[in-house]
């Protein structure tokens, strides 16, 4: 174990100290930030921590001459330099089980630095993510093992002193001699000496949170421009840490287009020792599983980027709700779609994605949104979120949506901000009262759900009504409106006002109408009607009723059974209500709510693919499912034929093994409506969507050839990508 030699090395460098905490004070006085020098000393074998922590704080924070803070229970205080320290009852339910509570009191008013020695075990078990969002990752409080190291604002393993408090901080670790250290900052030292392993990490930039993480890695790095390019793995592999290395040139440079100069001096690309996607101020912490999926580089990859400028600089106040995933995923996973021509089927996806899990019981304004715990929360913090600015783009065009947010950037990096800030920028740029967008989209929840009716045309003249069925109040919208006329290769494009529950309008054309199509690229938020979107998964998990029917006679009865289980406990951690039952106690299958049917010997089973749906496959793929539904595993959704409203999904798997691992794969494949799976592994080889039914929002008006095509929108940044790039 490596020690702090308390004796020699601080005592006698007290008078040290106590210079550099005048000077501290005289520079940090008046600054709004604290800030903090810390000493770590990491014990790998026995998960064990030593710190000495020089902190000097705002004057602001300190009242009375007194200040509170909380620390783990595990790390007990050997000493306090510089004042008085007190044990508080800590009242907070979530975090008094792990978390002590301390008063801190200073001799003088103006005193606000101090010296902090503590130590202890830092050892809380990895463990599954909550079943109400089975995601496949896992989660620490915070945990020193030999796999590795992982500390954050949840281990409490630095004094926490008030939320609202942004920290500049110099990080000295030592550990044994053949880890490696990554945390915020720029790496000034990576040095072995006399056997430890001594590295530093300097962030003169305000960050919300300290984050350490350690392993033994391989490093690798190369500059883009005046940035360290990182990538840090736990088993060697130069190819795959030249992907990540170039492809992260590639998007620094569309973002500093995009937004504005890149925060900070790094990126480092960083592989963890368990499943996860975490974001933090100048690296991302990736599975060994997911950085290895070749579609991560053009999907989750560049969203951890992004995260620098949303979330990572420009920092959350939490108490006005969670701003920056949305815009994360409109600028990061909807532009790489949108780049692809798919802009329009992403935010149809996102649309349906809402349509499914949100409703009456757990629909909440996005202003309330803090992260997401289930698929509902991820539907409006994320989803509705994104609408919300693909909205403000539509209202006022890429160049103005591109200015607000660099405008945004550059008054509130380093801060802690949140819609109103967003709505500010928006208005300086665009001089727009935004107060009614905003107050809208915002503060109510719910979405609008469309509906056109009395369509008729008189020569070149066209009249309908646009209502707004939901049972909320109006949305005030521009809704676009799409019209096909007689020998015209140009879509008529149509911006119309709606701000009442039903309103009347008429167009005049140059040529006669043919067709009318309200939003067809999806580019409102809104409730999406069946008939617009394919069946899909997520229809089936999302409907606030289901019963999943087993089959009563079959070799693996036992396994589909599991799957039951292990659905409806994931299900009515929502709040829904879940129905296991066999299919030889149901004389009619239900038609009033989602649908399950496990096994190929369920007799409801039928041969939907290779029947009714047939004609929307090539035949190889035909093939692919006739063989699949002999040696491996297909899924699929439908509509139910008796209604239309409700969705029915089929799973069918020829190995007990595969059934297993489906259960909790089959929870991160919602937006498709079919999959085909082989091997006991249940390795995907087959994914895709079904034809949608006619939407009640495309009306044909008169008959005629419709030449006319929707052509996608230009992406918000157009860039060159490999050939032969993946897609996921």
């Amino acid at each position: 174990m490596i020690k702090f030699n308390y004796t020699m090395k601080h005592y006698y460098s007290f008078f040290l100290i106590s210079i550099f905490l005048i000077f501290s004070q005289l520079i940090n006085a008046q600054t709004q930030y604290e800030h903090q020098e810390i000493e770590a000393n990491i014990d790998v074998s026995k998960s064990f921590l030593e710190i000495i922590d020089y902190i000097t704080l705002p004057n602001s924070l300190i009242v009375n001459k007194s200040v509170e803070f909380y620390l783990n229970k595990n790390l007990k205080i050997d000493k306090i330099i510089g004042a008085k320290i007190e044990n508080l009852v800590n009242n907070d339910t979530i975090t008094n089980f792990y978390v002590n509570k301390y008063k801190l009191e200073f001799s003088k008013s103006n005193d606000n630095s101090f010296t902090i020695y503590y130590k202890g075990l830092v050892k809380d078990e990895i463990k599954e993510s909550a079943a109400e969002y089975s995601r496949g990752f896992s989660e620490t409080k915070g945990v020193i093992s030999e796999n590795g190291v992982y500390m954050a604002n949840s281990t409490y393993w630095l004094p926490k002193f008030n939320d609202e408090l942004l920290t500049t901080f110099k990080l000295k670790v030592q550990i044994d001699k053949d880890w490696s250290v990554v945390s915020q900052g720029k790496r000034t030292k990576n040095e072995v000496i006399d056997n430890t392993k001594e590295i530093i990490y300097d962030s003169p930039e305000p960050m919300d949170e300290i984050y350490l993480t350690a392993a033994k890695w391989t490093e690798y790095s190369k500059m883009a421009g005046k940035v360290e390019v990182q990538a840090f793995l736990r088993t060697p592999d130069k190819e795959l840490a030249d992907r990540y290395l170039n492809v992260t040139s590639g998007f620094l440079h569309m973002y500093e287009t995009l937004i504005g100069k890149y925060p900070y001096t790094k990126f480092a690309l960083v592989e963890n020792f368990w499943e996860t996607g975490y974001g933090m101020p100048s690296f991302t912490l990736l599975g060994e599983k997911v950085i290895r999926f070749p579609w991560i580089l053009y999907s989750s990859y560049p969203h951890e980027l992004l995260h620098n400028y949303w979330g990572n600089s420009v920092y959350v106040d939490y108490n006005k709700g969670n701003w920056c995933e949305g815009i994360t995923a409109y600028m990061a996973d909807h532009l790489m779609q949108e780049q692809r021509g798919s802009g329009a089927t992403y935010r149809r996806n996102t649309l349906q994605k809402f349509t499914d899990y949100v409703n009456d019981e757990n629909d909440f304004p996005i202003n309330q949104f803090l992260n997401r715990n289930n698929s509902a929360e991820e539907a409006i913090g994320y989803g509705k979120v994104l609408m919300l600015n693909n909205m403000l783009r539509y209202e006022f065009g890429d160049e103005a949506f591109i200015k607000a947010y660099q405008k945004f950037y550059t008054d509130y990096i380093y801060k802690k901000v949140s819609f109103p800030e967003i709505q500010n920028s928006f208005e300086k740029i665009t001089g727009k009262d935004l107060n009614t967008f905003f107050a809208q989209w915002v503060d109510r929840k719910g979405a609008p759900t469309l509906k056109i009716t009395n369509v008729r045309s008189s020569e070149n003249k066209l009249s309908f009504t646009l209502n707004q069925i939901q049972k909320e109040d109006v949305f005030n919208m521009n809704v676009p409106v799409a019209i096909f006329t007689e020998g015209n290769n140009q879509v008529v494009w149509k911006k119309l006002a709606m701000n009442s529950k039903s309103q009347n309008y008429t167009v005049e054309l140059s040529q006669k109408p043919l067709k009318i199509e309200i939003d067809p690229q999806f580019n409102l938020m809104r409730r999406v009607d069946r008939g617009e979107v394919p069946a899909s998964l997520s229809q089936v998990f999302g409907n606030k009723k289901l019963t999943i029917i087993i089959p009563a006679i079959s070799k693996h009865k036992i396994a589909y059974q599991e799957m039951a289980n292990t659905w409806k406990a994931t299900q009515e951690a929502q709040g829904k209500v879940v129905n296991i039952v066999t299919d030889n106690s149901l004389k009619h299958m239900p038609i009033d709510q989602s649908v399950w049917i496990l096994g190929y010997e369920n007799k409801y089973y039928n041969k939907s693919l290779q029947t009714v749906y047939k004609e929307s496959f090539a035949q190889a793929e035909m093939e692919s499912i006739i063989n699949l539904s002999k040696s491996g595993a297909l899924v699929y959704a439908i509509p139910n034929p008796k209604n239309n409203a409700q969705s029915i999904g089929f799973v069918g798997s020829n190995s007990e093994a595969s059934i297993i691992a489906l259960s909790s794969k089959l929870l991160h494949y919602g937006k498709y409506g079919y999959l085909g799976f082989e091997g006991d592994s249940a390795k995907n080889i087959m994914k895709g969507s079904l034809p949608a039914l006619k939407s009640p929002l495309s009306i044909t008006v008169n008959e005629g050839d419709v030449t006319a095509k929707l052509i996608p929108r230009k992406a918000l940044y157009e860039s060159k990508r490999p050939a032969g790039r993946p897609t996921h």
